[in-house]
Formats: structure tokens, C-alpha cells, sequence
């Protein structure tokens, strides 16, 4: 744990960084969503769902929660269906405000992993 924080919160920085760069680039460039801004966020919900999976094994080889387990599970299916809905969003709005909204995706899901551990290791 580097600064109180495990290396999930800190690759879910990197890349809600770098979809929200990619994404807020092309859209400032006015294009509608194409392979490099719909395939960050596919990897954002990639990572998500190998989050969803280290979850699942984190009882049994990590701390136990501190938190209430119910609330992290809601923030992790929450945090799970925000890119894939920006997602389907962008393949039935093709213009480039559905690309900013695609950006929206990176930042948001960096704010669910730092409550998720949060509430897994703190709360």
C-alpha cells in the first residue's frame, strides 16, 4: 500500500486519467466516439471487472472488511455499470457530447475505488 492506498486504487487512477484524457481529447477535437475513446472505457470496465474478481477473493487472502460489505458491493456494481453505460450511450448518441460523457467515466469510476477502499480498509 503505497499512501494508505492498494495498487487496485492506483491503476483505477491511471487509467480513469488516461480514459478521461483520450476521451475529453477527442472530444475537443469534435469527434464522435471512435475505436481509441469507446476502447478506454472498455478497458475501464475491463479492469472493473477484474476488480469485481480480486473482490471476491480479497476476504480470503487479504484483511477482512472494516466497512460494511454490503455498501462496498453496491459501490463496486454501481462503479461497474457507469462505463458500460456511457458505453451503449455512446452507440445510440453519435456525436461528440457522447464523447465528453464517455470522459465523465474515468473520474467517476476513480472515486468509486477510493470509497471502496475506504470502506474496505478505513471505515
Amino acid at each position: 500500500m503505497l499512501w494508505g492506498y492498494d495498487g487496485w486504487f492506483w491503476a483505477s487512477a491511471v487509467l480513469g486519467a488516461l480514459s478521461c484524457l483520450v476521451c475529453v481529447v477527442q472530444a475537443l477535437r469534435g469527434r464522435v466516439p471512435d475505436d481509441y475513446s469507446q476502447g478506454s472505457v472498455l478497458l475501464l470496465e475491463g479492469f472493473l471487472l477484474a476488480y469485481a474478481i480480486g473482490s471476491l477473493l480479497l476476504p480470503v487472502l487479504g484483511p477482512p472488511a472494516s466497512g460494511s460489505v454490503l455498501e462496498y458491493w453496491g459501490y463496486l456494481l454501481t462503479a461497474l455499470l457507469i462505463p458500460a453505460g456511457t458505453f451503449v450511450w455512446s452507440l445510440v448518441e453519435r456525436s461528440r457530447w457522447s464523447t465528453l460523457i464517455l470522459g465523465a467515466a474515468g473520474p467517476v469510476v476513480v472515486v468509486m475505488v477510493y470509497r471502496m477502499n475506504f470502506i474496505w480498509y478505513y471505515q
